[in-house]
């Protein structure tokens, strides 16, 4: 019944747009894919598709806004395309009405939502994809307040708000408060600028529980870093964190294809719960280096990278340093690489890569090379690549790899690879986004 009364709501969104919207923006995707694996007599055949539907509104003047998302509820990698599916498979991702103004004439703007929330106060007291209502940006000349309040969830109803007072512009005081049927989180952060180039961050969090009493679960860290007119940079802190710490309300952690995230410390495993930190970057005569030391995960990294007669060089090195007297390699990796053209709209990127681990005293050398064929207006964009890896002279340390890929002019994504110990793999797909 939910559903029904969900999808008939978003139909009579669309129905009503044009008596009063300024601007609609309805968009999404439809993706399916197959991938197909042969490893000796064994064959798998892996469907899946995907569906994301968006509808954004924008009115008076671009104060009224809301925002629909949703997408298919259950696992699709059974079939091979989006079909029988009905109310049940629907599944209301975000769903919300927001707008700027004032609660009363002459009074300052804020910004209310209702609906699926977004509260990143710091990355220490954030909460998304709750539903609720939340009040931010509301400018009190040097205080400026948020507020929220989440329906029930797994730990109950949450409400929380946070306040920012700005008395000068070299100092940014903020605090916030979390609660919900088991824990009280007090967060608070300073940034200051005391001079040109040096910033300087506190962050502090704890957790209040019924059986805590004043000794709570709390983390905080400080850090100041110091650009020295472009030609290096150096980063120190001091970081802490209780053994018991839950990460609730912690900001998500960073993916593999996303830069670090300041909360990314709290979700890796660590050596000891507090310690120093340090860092310096540098770039010398076309040569970037970098340095760095933790002591609460117990290793240091250093690494530098430079590109030369079109040759490009790098090597990074993970140190171990349980104690101030123990050091071992962790692991180390170097390579080169360069683009060599060998004609014209034919040029071959060829790169070596090395890479020593101490755990196992091995070290593995790879050579692989890619192009991308511009020369047969037949397959134009052909990306063709190759990689062979030994970790010694005996064949059953050998590996490789060759693959091709191909955006087909109409629409299709082909791709095959062929390696030596997990077989071949062909695959196909399409994707339409609108």
């Amino acid at each position: 019944m939910k559903k029904i009364i969900v999808l008939s709501l978003i139909v009579a969104l669309v129905a009503g747009v044009p008596a009063f919207a300024a601007g609609v923006d309805f968009g999404g995707s439809i993706e399916t894919k197959i991938e197909v694996n042969k490893k000796g007599e064994d064959v798998t055949v892996n469907p899946g598709s995907e569906l994301s539907l968006n509808l954004g509104i924008n009115a008076a003047e671009d104060k009224l806004r809301a925002g629909v998302e949703f997408g298919l509820e259950e696992d699709t990698d059974k079939d091979l395309m989006v079909s029988g599916i009905n109310l049940g498979d629907i599944n209301l991702k975000q769903a919300f009405i927001e707008a700027d103004g004032s609660f009363w004439y002459g009074g300052p703007e804020a910004t209310t939502r209702f609906g699926t929330l977004n509260i990143g106060y710091s990355p220490y007291a954030s909460l998304k994809d709750r539903s609720g209502i939340s009040v931010s940006g509301l400018d009190l000349d040097v205080i400026g307040l948020n507020g929220f309040y989440a329906l029930k969830g797994e730990n109950g109803h949450v409400l929380g708000f946070r306040s920012d007072i700005n008395v000068v512009d070299e100092l940014a005081l903020g605090g916030s408060v979390i609660r919900d049927a088991g824990i009280i989180r007090v967060q608070a952060d300073a940034d200051a600028n005391p001079i040109e180039g040096l910033n300087v961050q506190g962050r502090f969090a704890a957790d209040h529980t019924e059986d805590s009493g004043w000794k709570m679960d709390n983390l905080w860290t400080v850090k100041a870093d110091y650009d020295m007119a472009d030609v290096a940079k150096v980063v120190a802190g001091y970081k802490y964190i209780t053994e018991d710490w839950e990460p609730r309300y912690i900001a998500a952690q960073s993916g593999d294809d996303e830069d670090d995230q300041e909360q990314d410390w709290v979700y890796l495993d660590k050596n000891k719960n507090h310690g120093m930190f340090v860092g310096l970057e540098t770039s010398q005569q076309g040569v970037n280096m970098h340095a760095s030391y933790d002591q609460m995960f117990a290793e240091a990294k250093i690494g530098a990278d430079t590109e030369y007669e079109g040759f490009t060089f790098d090597v990074n090195t993970v140190l171990e340093i349980p104690t101030l007297s123990a050091l071992a390699t962790k692991s180390t990796t170097f390579g080169v690489g360069r683009e060599v053209a060998i004609m014209d709209g034919f040029a071959i990127d060829a790169r070596y890569e090395g890479e020593w681990t101490g755990q196992d005293r091995k070290l593995v050398h790879t050579l692989g090379a890619k192009t991308t064929l511009g020369i047969v207006p037949a397959v134009n964009g052909l990306e063709l690549s190759a990689e062979v890896s030994a970790s010694e002279l005996a064949l059953d340390s050998i590996g490789y790899k060759v693959g091709a890929e191909f955006a087909a002019p109409n629409g299709v994504n082909l791709g095959i690879e062929h390696a030596r110990h997990e077989g071949t793999t062909f695959n196909a797909g399409m994707k339409v986004e609108f």
